[in-house]
This record gives C-alpha cells, structure tokens and sequence, in this order.
C-alpha cells in the first residue's frame, strides 16, 4: 500500500472529503491523483496534509506499514530502551543487529553493534580499556558531523560513560545545546538532557571529582526538579551519598531518602543494587 492508499483510508475515517482535505494545501486535482497514486507526494505536503488530519507525520507512517515498525527501526528501538546491561541482554540485543549488518550498509546500525560490543567487554571482562576504544571509533565519527539528532544523542549517552572525563564534558556540553533545539519537539527530550548529566556524574566519582559532582547534582535538582522520576531521584542520592562521604561530610539523611524513596515505589531489586554501590564506592 502506497501513502496514496494510507490517505484516503485516513480521509475517509475522519468523514473529510478530497475538498475539505486539500483547501488552502492543493487543487482538489492535485490531491486526488496523490490517492490515485498518480502524482508523487512531497515530503512539506505530506506535513500539511497530516496536520489537518490531526495527526503526526510519524504517526501517519506508523499507521501506513499497518502499526508496525520496519527491522532497522525495531534496532534502533531497542538500543534505546534497554535498561539492563546484563550480558544476556546486550547479547540478545546484539545478534539481530549483526544479522541486519550481514544484509545491508548502514553506519547507524554499525555504530550500535559497536556499542553493544563495548557494553559487552565492559560488563564480561571488566576491561574499560578495550571497550573504551570500540566507543571511541564512535566519537571520531560524530566528531565530524555537523549536527547530531535524536538517534545519535541517545547512543552517546548510553556509552558516555566509557569515555575519557574530557571527551565526556564535550560531549555533553554540545548534546545540551543540540537538545535544546527540541524544546519544541512532538517528544519531551528532558529525560535525554537529564540522563546526560547523571552520566557525567559517574564519571566524577570515577575521577575523585566529587565537589563538582555534588554542584552537578543539586544543578540537575534544581533545573529538572518537576520532570526527574524517582529512578532519576534514585541515582542523584546515590551520588550525593558517595560524594558527601568523600568529602568528610555525613550521608546518612542522604541514604535514608533513598531508602525512603525506593521503599515507597516497591523497587527492592534497585535499592539493594544502589546500597551495595554506596557500600563499595565508600569503603
């Protein structure tokens, strides 16, 4: 089915006639040879002509493949929403995404497996080194590029935390300004910009910086308070408990939030993961 096809199905359920759904965008001619598939629909009229039927472009191309999504998205899908770095997760994740490479070109895709490749050295052999030179065959990439959109932040930040401190502030310092760009965006990014931050806070404590993580952390607080859930909330009093312990400063209100907090949501398995962290990270 062609998005000839998708449109007049769509028209036709929202009781619009061809007049009604062209005004002030095309001839009624015009727009009915587009349905007939006579006349090749570009890419601003297929905008306008979403928009008067309410819906996203996006969306439109959702319903057009039958609300499902192609092979290479359902990739990139996953990468994106992948909570758990275990070794059976990145590896399940991973095998679709090499067989796609085997049939087909593509340097998005590309840079995926080798994320999935530094994850999987990272957490099967503990070796930051290898992984971190897999992640930075990303960044000599990106650094070329003149801009970089959604799919391409969401992958520096899942692997942010492989690279050096220096690289990590660069990288996120350029992501914050590209994600404002998307203030206006269909899809609230503020996740994205927090996450970013939370990431680089990792990377402090790795390197000892903990008085900058600390003013990190209450800047996330403070800028981001109305939008963090409570995993966010989570992560920013386990940073806060490392740093204040490292500082001399004591954190037993910190982890007792925490406790509070997790307790609250019923999400034992997280709580138990980020007080074994606090334990390891301060003793």
């Amino acid at each position: 089915m062609d998005f000839g096809d998708t449109l007049q199905k769509i028209r036709k359920n929202r009781q619009i006639t061809q007049k009604e759904l062209a005004y002030d965008i095309a001839q009624q001619g015009t727009y009915s040879r587009i349905e007939q598939s006579k006349l090749t629909l570009s890419a601003q009229l297929l905008v306008q002509l979403t928009t008067k039927l309410n819906m996203t472009v996006n969306e439109f191309l959702y319903v057009h493949t039958n609300y499902t999504i192609n092979a290479r998205e359902k990739l990139i899908r996953d990468f994106a929403q992948m909570d758990l770095t275990t070794s059976a997760e990145i590896k399940k994740n991973l095998i679709p995404v090499q067989q796609y490479l085997r049939q087909h070109h593509d340097e998005a895709i590309q840079h995926i497996d080798l994320a999935y490749q530094a994850l999987l050295i990272l957490v099967e052999q503990d070796d930051l080194l290898q992984a971190r030179l897999l992640a930075e065959q990303i960044w000599t990439k990106m650094q070329k590029l003149d801009h970089w959109y959604l799919n391409d932040l969401v992958l520096l930040n899942a692997i942010l935390f492989l690279f050096p401190l220096d690289s990590a502030i660069e990288i996120v310092s350029i992501a914050t300004k590209r994600l404002d760009l998307y203030k206006d965006y269909e899809k609230d990014m503020t996740y994205l910009s927090i996450y970013f931050h939370l990431d680089l806070c990792i990377l402090y404590v790795e390197n000892k910086k903990y008085a900058t993580c600390l003013t990190l952390l209450a800047r996330v607080f403070t800028q981001f308070k109305q939008k963090l859930s409570y995993q966010m909330l989570s992560y920013i009093y386990t940073y806060k408990a490392i740093c204040l312990f490292h500082l001399g400063q004591p954190n037993e209100e910190v982890i007792q939030q925490l406790t509070t907090l997790l307790t609250l949501y019923e999400d034992e398995d997280n709580l138990t993961a980020l007080l074994h962290e606090i334990s390891v990270q301060c003793s």
